[in-house]
């Protein structure tokens, strides 16, 4: 937080975006001292917070999100392509009144409408209790794929959180991710680098192993099939 503050304090911040809830990549939280220090800067240089959501369902006690803490200057976007089905294109914004209308604007310059059949199955899905089942389930299945995922990366250092679809995999200083990407994928072991997420010039050494891309059965025989290697991020 005091490096967000210096670079506001240098350069004309406007705003910040963050994951506070289940971080992608990293699956991290970030708990409640934390977000009280990132709103307490967003006020002192007047930033508007814009807290993506699309992973917080899984954790079930999380911390109170950025938008109850400030909601005069946080934008929450979420969707249920995360928590309900990947199809489901449907995604939602909660902010402040006098945040609306540009928010409207926006979407309108960009988005020429929203699927009426789309809109239809989440708004009844969410009201008959549909989305909240699928929640539940998300978050029994996530634990078992990370028990999984730890048993099979045991002894490796990895960035994971229990309630996470991914894993973080540091690699050592002479290993480069590109080329572990590219032997992985030669034996249909799909992994992501450090790389589209890397927001600095310097890009870390790091895997990200997805764990949701299957079905859990094919999960698991592939993930143990591949034990003593990076199975894991088959799919």
């Amino acid at each position: 937080m005091e490096a967000l503050a210096q670079l506001c304090r240098t350069r004309p911040v406007r705003a910040v975006y963050a994951m506070p809830t289940l971080h992608n990549p990293l699956g991290c939280v970030m708990d409640e001292a934390a977000r009280q220090r990132l709103v307490a800067v967003a006020r002192v240089h007047d930033l508007l917070l814009i807290e993506g959501a699309a992973y917080a369902f899984l954790v079930e006690q999380p911390p109170p999100p950025l938008f109850q803490l400030a909601p005069e200057r946080t934008i929450y976007v979420s969707s249920l392509s995360k928590s309900v089905a990947t199809g489901l294109r449907f995604g939602f914004i909660a902010a402040a009144p006098a945040h609306i209308r540009g928010i409207e604007r926006a979407i309108r310059a960009t988005t020429s409408n929203t699927s009426c059949v789309v809109t239809s199955i989440a708004c009844g899905w969410i009201e008959d209790g549909t989305a909240a089942r699928l929640e539940v389930q998300k978050r029994e299945d996530v634990h078992n794929r990370q028990a999984i995922a730890a048993e099979v990366l045991a002894g490796l250092p990895m960035v994971r959180y229990p309630d996470s679809y991914f894993v973080w995999l540091p690699l050592g200083p002479d290993c480069r991710a590109d080329q572990v990407a590219a032997m992985l994928n030669e034996q249909g072991i799909a992994v992501s680098t450090a790389e589209p997420f890397a927001t600095t010039l310097h890009v870390p050494r790091a895997l990200r192993l997805a764990l949701g891309s299957v079905d859990g059965g094919a999960f698991a025989v592939g993930a143990r099939a591949g034990e003593g290697g990076a199975g894991v991020g088959e799919g």
